[in-house]
């Protein structure tokens, strides 16, 4: 299970408990309502309103953690053909900064290969972030990537993106497989054959 995944289960798990409390609120200032005591009333119901705003606002946190779970999903299954070609993939990596390394492509030429997931959106913090990414994994996994390790951000809901950016190969998915085996020096034979 990936990094945004996980973060999106915690999110909804935040969700549910000021939405539970919202309900109760609601429940009990409806039944001191029927009773009469309107102030007491009103004050539930503030507070079943308050709550049920912060567990919208958890809501909402948890769909974009989804939107960013499933864009690293797809790079995942844009991936996985590399294997046939004696690619190792990993995904989800710890590593010391926040978050996780989304996915590590280890070439056979042995170029480690850095991608954070995008799913359309990027600025200057995310690419530095993947540029650390590929020297920490370059100094700490050097059996990984005994030739070195390149930063790419992979942007999922793009089309035709290819560019390099503050180092960092910035490319679209539809281009990713391609692109990879270029930096990597490990263009298939039937690959250079169509040159």
């Amino acid at each position: 299970m990936n990094y945004a995944r996980r973060q999106q289960y915690r999110r909804l798990s935040h969700a549910s408990k000021p939405a539970l409390g919202s309900a109760v609120a609601a429940l009990r200032g409806l039944v001191v309502a029927s009773a009469g005591a309107a102030p007491l009333a009103g004050l539930l119901l503030l507070t079943a309103a308050g709550l049920g705003l912060y567990a919208r606002h958890w809501l909402s946190l948890a769909r974009r953690s989804g939107v960013g779970a499933r864009s690293e999903d797809e790079v995942q299954r844009a991936l996985a053909p590399l294997q046939a070609e004696g690619w190792r993939l990993r995904h989800s990596l710890p590593w010391e900064g926040r978050g996780d390394i989304d996915s590590v492509a280890i070439a056979p030429t042995g170029v480690g290969i850095v991608i954070e997931t995008k799913t359309r959106t990027y600025d200057g913090r995310h690419l530095a972030r993947v540029s650390e990414q590929a020297v920490w994994l370059s100094r700490r996994r050097r059996r990984w990537c005994r030739c070195g390790a390149l930063a790419v951000l992979c942007l999922v809901r793009v089309r035709g993106v290819q560019r390099c950016e503050d180092d960092v190969l910035v490319v679209s998915i539809d281009r990713l497989t391609p692109m990879l085996r270029i930096a990597a020096g490990a263009v298939p034979s039937v690959v250079q054959s169509s040159r």
